[in-house]
């Protein structure tokens, strides 16, 4: 056996320095049971169930947040084997087969899928070890040359029990885990920023399309923060919303500061408000009009917060009806998919070559191309598969015929409609009997609410802030990854030694 995995790990590229050992990962088992697949058979969702971690949840070499899907207890009780305790190895088994998640103390209690193997190992602390050796380039070239591709690629519980695992010395191998743990936790730091990026950026689009606050800051600004101040032709609806906002507003750390900022603005707005009507409508505003922000006077009204000058400035303070859309902001309009995006068809891609282009599917990335199907600013929405994959691209790309591609009609309106997309159900859209699927004529015919120029340019220019943010992170990411992925397997090798790495702080900074 050990000749067997001695050549196996050799002719995958693998090198084993002198003083190390190689062993089977079975070897490092509590016992021949201590892998398992998880449930199998889950059932329906229960709110006050147990967390399955499936798949889907594991993104980065982690599991990012608690699992949405959660089983019975009896179903819990019934595939008890892989209850986590907090202590195991996970290891995906389809998807992206080989991945590996080590369990922690907030994972007790959970269980997993019949896609991810649980193990337990004889020592836990070699859990990172193992982490590292799997994700190594000899190992992942064993997995991918194990792989059943019968119907998707699929890892067999024999073949990760027979994967060789190279054993360096103690004092060698807590040095090595030490160095790729920087290297995660500086990655994971990038990762959990962008996600708090993102639902800021989610936020604020609700609260601005969806909510309307500004537009009800705006009213009640009017109105001096008096609910009997408000029209008493105003629809109790609209009433009830204005009052859950004022409650809002009053909840706020500086809410006097802030309401008398907005009553400043309003009576400005007010002020100037002949001006105004005297331009063109919302409409015809050219593009070099809409980025130029309303200007308060802030001499006359020093009470005006920067953040309602450049936010605020640009909502009305009144609302009127629409008949598909019910109560909207006045002088916002009702629009069709098709008037502010071309939704184009993606094309087959298995005749390019390798280059440096990105390649899009409805899963997402699926390799780089030597040409490109589009050049810009971009909305991509799924065809077939995964209908909520909603993407926003900026830069060159092909997106393959399972994936749409989208033309801005509009302006600055991409960034807008992607955000508008993803909020959208499109499970329920699902025009597909097999296989989920999306049309064209379905998206065309798409209704939705249209601001003016003046807010959609400024939510643009807020959104562009926060998407130069992420990229920035996942350039850092990529680099960490990339060096991360250069240097342990030289160390694993032997290639290089340890006196040659720099300190722990050194390497990943």
């Amino acid at each position: 056996m050990a000749d067997k995995q001695k050549l196996l790990w050799e002719s995958s590229g693998g090198i084993i320095p002198e003083g190390w050992s190689l062993v089977s990962l079975s070897s490092l088992l509590q016992n021949p049971k201590s892998m398992s697949v998880g449930v199998m058979y889950p059932g329906k969702h229960y709110d006050d169930g147990i967390p399955l971690i499936r798949v889907s949840d594991v993104k980065n070499g982690g599991v990012a947040s608690k699992p949405d899907f959660c089983i019975s207890a009896d179903v819990d009780e019934e595939y008890k084997r892989t209850r986590l305790s907090g202590e195991e190895l996970l290891i995906t088994l389809v998807g992206n087969p080989g991945d590996c998640v080590i369990a922690t103390q907030e994972m007790s209690g959970w269980n997993a899928a019949r896609a991810i193997a649980v193990l337990r190992l004889e020592d836990p602390a070699l859990r990172q070890w193992v982490r590292i050796v799997l994700l190594s380039g000899p190992s992942k070239h064993i997995i991918d040359s194990r792989l059943n591709t019968t119907v998707q690629k699929t890892l067999n519980l024999k073949d990760i029990r027979e994967l060789p695992i190279p054993m360096p010395p103690a004092s060698l191998r807590e040095r090595l885990c030490s160095i790729s743990k920087k290297f995660e936790e500086k990655s994971l730091i990038n990762h959990q920023t962008n996600q708090t990026l993102e639902q800021m950026a989610q936020a604020l689009f609700k609260s601005w399309f969806v909510d309307f606050d500004p537009v009800f800051d705006n009213l009640l600004a009017s109105a001096d923060f008096n609910l009997e101040n408000l029209e008493t032709s105003l629809p109790d609806e609209l009433i009830q919303k204005a009052q859950r906002r004022l409650a809002a507003l009053n909840s706020l750390h500086n809410a006097t500061q802030c309401k008398a900022s907005l009553i400043a603005l309003a009576h400005e707005l007010q002020a100037q408000l002949p001006t105004k009507e005297a331009t063109q409508s919302a409409e015809q505003v050219s593009e070099k009009a809409a980025e130029t922000p309303v200007k308060p006077n802030f001499s006359a009204n020093p009470k005006i917060l920067e953040q309602h000058a450049s936010t605020h400035a640009h909502f009305p303070n009144e609302f009127e009806h629409n008949e598909q859309l019910g109560w909207i902001p006045k002088g916002w309009k009702q629009k069709y998919l098709s008037d502010l995006l071309e939704v184009k068809y993606g094309k087959d891609h298995k005749k390019l070559d390798d280059g440096k282009y990105p390649v899009y599917g409805s899963g997402g990335l699926m390799r780089y191309a030597e040409s490109f199907l589009y050049e810009g600013e971009s909305v991509l929405i799924p065809r077939k598969g995964t209908l909520s994959n909603i993407m926003h691209i900026n830069g060159s790309f092909w997106t393959v015929d399972t994936m749409f591609y989208t033309i801005p009609k509009v302006p600055k309106v991409a960034k807008f409609m992607f955000y508008h997309l993803k909020a959208l159900d499109f499970a329920a859209m699902n025009v597909g009997s097999a296989v989920p699927s999306m049309t064209t004529k379905v998206l065309n015919s798409l209704e939705l609410l249209f601001p003016s120029v003046e807010v959609l340019y400024r939510f643009d220019r807020v959104i562009e802030d926060y998407f130069n943010k992420i990229n920035f992170n996942k350039l850092n990411i990529n680099q960490l990854e990339s060096l991360r992925n250069t240097l342990l397997p030289k160390l694993i090798s032997g290639e290089l030694q340890i006196p040659d790495v720099a300190t722990d702080d050194e390497t990943v900074d």
